[in-house]
Formats: structure tokens, C-alpha cells, sequence
């Protein structure tokens, strides 16, 4: 036994091995089913980015990022609630059905107003950007109905109809954008495609999950709903932002095409934090069905093994960001100049599984007001970061992805303590941090060509090989 071990009741530890299981084990199902799509998604990303090339793909690329802003803003945070409501309410799996189609109604609303008075703040956008702008604020509101009803199948464990999902809304839009570029090469025919495969996946969602039952929710259960959900609002904007909001700087320091290939970096460098997020559609309902004496050792043992497989997958993408760089994007992107900060938001990824683990406890013990301050405030930290650091060199404006993750790590930990939730070990998180750190160090210092190359590829295998390593030792 351990000295780290001896400390602890033997039950917590089984029940913290099992929980690593459960996440890293059959969750997994929901892992591959939430980052497979979106790995053949990025498969796309080469071919459209030579059919646009760099200034109508920075278009693209900006109304991406606001679609992911106006999808977070207007969702009132009913994602997140669904899951908690199906598991943790009374009225059940019956009350979370009723907040998918209530929820995704009010959204629609939302995007509807906004489109249509689009006239009075068009004049604030660029006018290469108004039509694209316009596509992403409607395909946001179909992507909420998708989110919604993913939230509701993780309640169902089902993992089959949520990989299923998965696949039509994040795969299906992008090939069909990429078939309409064929005959139109214009940033607002692939966002059209886009769009289309949203909806063909909204209307999927709602199918999956109002069949079999019957929507019922008990008086109160909307308001109580859009109490903890609309406070996570400005949490979840201010989340998505500490990559986006990088995109809409460069485009304010360096201009559109700046932008495409900034979003390129990052694209590469916060694939690992897809993966710790397609993790946590199982680590969150593990940790709120866990007894709340057992929770503190669940999501130490769960955190700390997530946080080393971030690790070592964030270290991976730095040291391989090489060869991923110049697949994504052609020569005149400039793709190996874009190494470093790849590197630098890899590292970010790593620091992120503290700031998912603190929130499990702090939405457990349902007191989620706090997050919409204090993950802002953690974005205007990261986003002075970089703009300080990228003023006069683009790469460095990656700076404001980890800086953003790191102040949210230490913000979330206060606020854990602050509302009296479960307490857990958080320096458990302190030898993967360091090891994520040194494997990205790593990736973004090393030669990106000649035959020092090799070095990267040797250590890469090195992390590799610790990945599977952890999976072994965890499925055992």
C-alpha cells in the first residue's frame, strides 16, 4: 500500500477505481462517439481551406466562433441543467424531457429576434462577414436542439443514439458544406451546408428522446431550471471565448485573413480539451450519482487520471503540431510558423481538468451563480494576457488560452470552497500538470524540420505509449 493510500477509508479508494472505470471504461463509448466526428470533422478543414483560401476561410472562421457564442448564449445553460435535472430532480427523466422542448423553444426564439432585426446591428459588422454572421446565428439555434438532446441521452445511458447524434451534427453539416464549395466557393455556401446538417440533426435529436416517454415536469421545475441554467450563461460564453475571443483579437489586430489562421493554432492545440469535454458527458453524471461521502475520493481518483491522459495526449498534439499544422493548412498559411502556438493552447488543455473538476462539485451542490463572474473575470484576465503578449507577434496571442484556464482553475477552487461543496485533494492534479507542461514545453521549443524531427516523433511514441499504459492500469 502506498503512503498516498494509507490515509484513506478502503472503500473510498474502490469506489474512486471504479469511478475511473466508469469514466475511462464504458464511458469511453461516449468519448468516441463526441470526438470521432469532430476528428473526421477536422479532416475536412484541409480540403476547405485550400478551396477558400486564407481570407475567405478567416470569414468562415469568424462566423464559427460566433455561432459557438450565440449557441452558449442563447441555450440558457439547459444543457447542462438536463443532465442534473434527469438524474437529481423529482420529476425525472419525465421533467428533463420537458426542459429539451422548452428549453430548445426559447432558443429558436431568441435566434429569431435576432435575425430578424438584423438591420439594426449589421452596421456594426464588416461587410464580408454579414451574410456568414447571419448563417451562423441560425444553425446556433439547431445546434442548441442537439445539445439539448444529448444532455437528455446521457440521463438514458444510451450511448448508441448519443454516438449516432454525434456523428449526423457534427459530421453531417460539414460535408455538406464541403459539397456545396464544389460549385460555389464562397464562405456563405459551406455555413449553408453547415446549417442544413444542423437541422438534419436537430430533428434527429428530438425523434431519439420524445419517443419512449412522455414530457411531464412538476410546478416550478422551469423556473427552478432557468435559475441554475441562465446564471451558467455568461460561464459557458466566457468558457468558449478563451479560445474564440483570440479569433475576433486577431481579426481587431491583424485583420481577417489573421484570424483564419490563428483559428487554425487553435483548432490544433484545444483538440486534447475535446476530448477531456467528450470525458466529462460520463464523469459528470459519475460524479453526481456518487454517495456524498464517496464523492471527495471519486473525483480525486477520476481527476487525477484525466488530468495524466490530458497530459500526455496535450503533449502529443504539441510535439506532432508539425506535421498536423501543415496537413490542416497549405504553405501560404504559414503553418509552421503557427507551431508555437499550437504548443502554448495544448498546455491550456491540461489545465483545464482542474476547473471541470471543481464545477462537478459546485453544480452537485447546485450553487452555479458564482461561475457567471467568475469565469468572465477569468476571461479578462486571458484576454489582457494576450493582448499584452500578441500585440506585435500573432503566435503569442495563444498566450490567453492557458492564462484564461489557469486563473479559472484558482477561481473555481475558491468558489468550491465558498458554497461548502464536497471538498477533495486537489494536489492530486500536481504531477500531471507538471508532465503536461514539460511534454508541451517540448512540442512548442523543438526544430520543426530537418532531421532533429525525429526527437519529437521519439518522444510523441514516449507519451503515447503512457497513454495506453494509463488505460490498461485504469481498465484493470
Amino acid at each position: 500500500m502506498s503512503p498516498e493510500s494509507a490515509g484513506r477509508p478502503e472503500p473510498a479508494r474502490s469506489a474512486g477505481a471504479q469511478a475511473s472505470k466508469g469514466v475511462l471504461g464504458r464511458g469511453s463509448i461516449y468519448t468516441i462517439g463526441t470526438v470521432a466526428p469532430i476528428l473526421a470533422n477536422v479532416a475536412v478543414v484541409p480540403i476547405v481551406t485550400r478551396l477558400l483560401g486564407p481570407q475567405a476561410y478567416g470569414a468562415v472562421a469568424v462566423a464559427i466562433t460566433v455561432m459557438w457564442v450565440a449557441m452558449m448564449a442563447g441555450s440558457l445553460g439547459m444543457p447542462s441543467v438536463i443532465t442534473r435535472q434527469g438524474i437529481l430532480a423529482r420529476s425525472g427523466v419525465a421533467g428533463a424531457r420537458a426542459l429539451l422542448l422548452r428549453g430548445s423553444l426559447i432558443t429558436a426564439a431568441l435566434m429569431t429576434v435576432a435575425i430578424v432585426t438584423a438591420p439594426l446591428w449589421d452596421p456594426l459588422v464588416r461587410a464580408q462577414l454579414r451574410g456568414p454572421v447571419l448563417l451562423a446565428l441560425a444553425a446556433s439555434a439547431l445546434f442548441v436542439v442537439v445539445e439539448n438532446s444529448q444532455a437528455l441521452l446521457r440521463v438514458l445511458d444510451r450511448p448508441g443514439a448519443f454516438v449516432s447524434l454525434s456523428l449526423t451534427a457534427t459530421l453531417g453539416g460539414p460535408i455538406l458544406g464541403l459539397a456545396l464549395l464544389t460549385s460555389d466557393r464562397s464562405p456563405s455556401a459551406y455555413l449553408i451546408g453547415l446549417t442544413a446538417g444542423y437541422a438534419a440533426a436537430a430533428a434527429v435529436g428530438l425523434v431519439m428522446c420524445l419517443r419512449g416517454g412522455r414530457p411531464r415536469r412538476d410546478r416550478g421545475d422551469t423556473r427552478a431550471a432557468l435559475r441554475l441554467g441562465l446564471p451558467v450563461i455568461p460561464h459557458l460564453v466566457a468558457l468558449y471565448l478563451a479560445n474564440g475571443a483570440l479569433v475576433f483579437l486577431a481579426t481587431r489586430l491583424y485583420g481577417v485573413t489573421a484570424s483564419g489562421r490563428i483559428q487554425l493554432a487553435l483548432l490544433v492545440g484545444s483538440s486534447p480539451a475535446v476530448i477531456t469535454s467528450a470525458l466529462n458527458n460520463s464523469w459528470a453524471p459519475i460524479v453526481y450519482r456518487a454517495p456524498e461521502h464517496e464523492r471527495g475520493a471519486v473525483l480525486r481518483h477520476t481527476a487525477r487520471d484525466i488530468a495524466t491522459l490530458a497530459a500526455f495526449i496535450s503533449g502529443g498534439v504539441a510535439l506532432l503540431s508539425p506535421w498536423l499544422m501543415q496537413f490542416l493548412a497549405p504553405p501560404k498559411f504559414g503553418p509552421l510558423e503557427l507551431v508555437p502556438a499550437v504548443a502554448i493552447t495544448a498546455f491550456g488543455c491540461v489545465l483545464s481538468v482542474a476547473y471541470l473538476a471543481n464545477v462537478h462539485l459546485i453544480f452537485a451542490a447546485g450553487r452555479s451563480l458564482w461561475l457567471s463572474v467568475v469565469t468572465p473575470l477569468s476571461l479578462l484576465v486571458g484576454i489582457t494576457c494576450a493582448y499584452l503578449a500578441g500585440q506585435h507577434n500573432l503566435v503569442l496571442l495563444s498566450v490567453g488560452f492557458p492564462a484564461t484556464y489557469l486563473t479559472l482553475a484558482v477561481g473555481t477552487a475558491w468558489l468550491r470552497r465558498y458554497v461548502h461543496a464536497v471538498p477533495w485533494t486537489e494536489t492530486a492534479l500536481l504531477v500531471p500538470t507538471v508532465l503536461g507542461l514539460a511534454l508541451c514545453a517540448a512540442g512548442g521549443l523543438l526544430p520543426t524540420s530537418g532531421t532533429a524531427t525525429l526527437v519529437r516523433l521519439a518522444v510523441a511514441a514516449v507519451a503515447g505509449f503512457g497513454t495506453l499504459r494509463l488505460a490498461r492500469r485504469v481498465l484493470q
